[in-house]
């Protein structure tokens, strides 16, 4: 499955979700929650989820890769075993407003 790039409304909701703790209000906490669920959303399980093929992807270790098949998927997968990766461009910044 592929997720797509998180919208303004994704993280408008995420942080009116965790920023509110009944009636008191806190940024901090709320900080720390969204930055974790932002820096997670964009990994993905290897045993849910496989990357598309021609696309530029990091894995868990820091070992970057892109495969052009799935036999060659299967050839890196078995010669460097992760659990996760991410899309590179997932991990650069959002530059828009």
């Amino acid at each position: 499955m592929i997720k797509e790039p998180l919208t303004k409304e994704d993280v408008n909701k995420a942080a009116e979700e965790y920023a509110w703790r009944g009636d008191m209000y806190d940024l901090q906490t709320a900080f720390k929650v969204a930055a974790e669920w932002r820096i997670n959303s964009v990994w993905h399980d290897i045993d849910k989820d496989l990357p598309e093929y021609n696309k530029h992807i990091v894995n868990e270790d820091w070992f970057d890769f892109t495969a052009k098949d799935e036999k060659d998927l299967k050839r890196i997968m078995n010669q460097y075993p992760f659990k996760r990766w991410a899309y590179v461009d997932d991990l650069k910044p959002n530059m828009e407003e």
